[in-house]
């Protein structure tokens, strides 16, 4: 009776393995390399440069090389809005629709809005289909970080839309 009883016991799964997993399972982001491809954007500062246009192409896929062009002065912008920005990012594809980007860009004029020629180049963009994207990008040298203290950061903060070939 004794060993029949040591046997049911040991046979019996214990507490512990006996219930579920309670833990949230865990976030995958599905990341992926980007999809190569040229990517051509217009985009408008809506919040510290109203009115100002930007247009930008990108070619590559996780690497690539940006370049870009104001088209329209903001009322905001002193002296005047730049001319041309160069660059080159690292973007990453989340969630299969959704790129992020991190890179360093160029940029011709300085003004009240980029304080440096050099700046950071942060992008965020959500893929509608296959083609068709929309993206946010924000420009700045990085005086909240204790870099180049002394100049203008407002930045830039262009929301746009784009087409990719």
């Amino acid at each position: 009776m004794l060993f029949a009883g040591l046997a049911l016991l040991a046979s019996a799964p214990s507490r512990a393995l006996a219930q579920e997993d309670n833990r949230a399972p865990p976030l995958d982001l599905q990341v992926d390399d980007t999809r190569p491809g040229l990517r051509l954007s217009v985009g408008i500062d809506l919040f510290r440069a109203p009115g100002t246009v930007v247009v930008n192409g990108r070619y590559g896929g996780t690497w690539g090389a940006r370049l870009g062009l104001w088209v329209r002065d903001g009322s905001d912008v002193h002296p005047r809005s730049p001319h041309v920005l160069v660059g080159a990012d690292y973007m990453l594809t989340f969630l299969k629709n959704v790129r992020g980007g991190v890179g360093v860009a160029w940029i011709d004029d300085v003004n009240n809005k980029n304080g440096t020629h050099w700046n950071f180049d942060f992008t965020l963009a959500y893929d509608l289909s296959e083609r068709v994207f929309v993206e946010y990008r924000h420009l700045s040298h990085g005086a909240q970080l204790g870099l180049s203290d002394g100049s203008p950061n407002d930045g830039w903060n262009i929301i746009g839309a784009g087409y990719t070939f």
